[in-house]
């Protein structure tokens, strides 16, 4: 199977010309083969799908934010992309080199009034959802389904230069377990505890050697 990373064009519009900057997404826990997915609980995750709204960087000593990234757009990764732990790029952005203090980014519940800018929006437009999990559970089938707008902070130094890369990593091997139990993600008192650990699972780091490891 081959990962899809679904890119509407209004998520491609930081600029063009100038220096460059990557940003690329990695799915699983890190530095782990995605068989924790399974982690012993009966519990796979075989497809997840994630749309983001935008990307910016805050330079350092100042609250001025850098916007490389504007879409909606989605990221679609499926079995093939969990298992690899491979990182895929997603955009390419015109930005100004510097030293950087925070990466934010916006996980965002789209809306019918973004269609026109991603088609591939129309799946998440019609469930009502910034999120979608699809897998097994003691071999059952199961999607689960959250609406959760949230902003992500990560702080950090990042000397950004041209050609540099910032990579989010979505673990999903954390989402549906708590102090080693696992949480049914078809019973609905589970659910505040999933978005949590959904929303707890997020981290983007600078990572020019596209290793899918913060670099040091």
């Amino acid at each position: 199977m081959r990962v899809a990373i679904v890119i509407g064009l209004a998520a491609m519009v930081a600029g063009c010309g100038g220096p460059n900057l990557s940003f690329s997404v990695r799915a699983g826990a890190p530095k782990a083969s995605a068989t924790a997915l399974a982690a012993g609980t009966g519990i796979n995750v075989s497809r997840v799908r994630v749309v983001i709204r935008k990307v910016e960087l805050e330079k350092a000593g100042t609250l001025e934010m850098d916007e490389i990234a504007s879409g909606p757009f989605l990221l679609d990764l499926n079995e093939a992309a969990l298992d690899s732990g491979s990182v895929f790029p997603v955009v390419d952005a015109t930005f100004t080199p510097g030293t950087y203090s925070e990466i934010k980014l916006e996980v965002h519940k789209p809306d019918s009034s973004e269609t026109g800018a991603n088609a591939d929006l129309k799946d998440m437009i019609a469930a009502s959802a910034s999120i979608i999990a699809d897998g097994t559970i003691d071999g059952a089938d199961f999607t689960f389904t959250t609406a959760v707008d949230t902003e992500q902070k990560f702080e950090g130094n990042l000397v950004l230069n041209d050609g540099s890369n910032l990579t989010l990593n979505v673990d999903p091997s954390t989402w549906f377990t708590s102090s080693g139990a696992r949480l049914d993600p078809r019973n609905e008192s589970n659910r505040s505890q999933i978005e949590n650990n959904i929303q707890s699972s997020f981290e983007a780091f600078k990572d020019d050697d596209h290793d899918g490891v913060a670099d040091l």
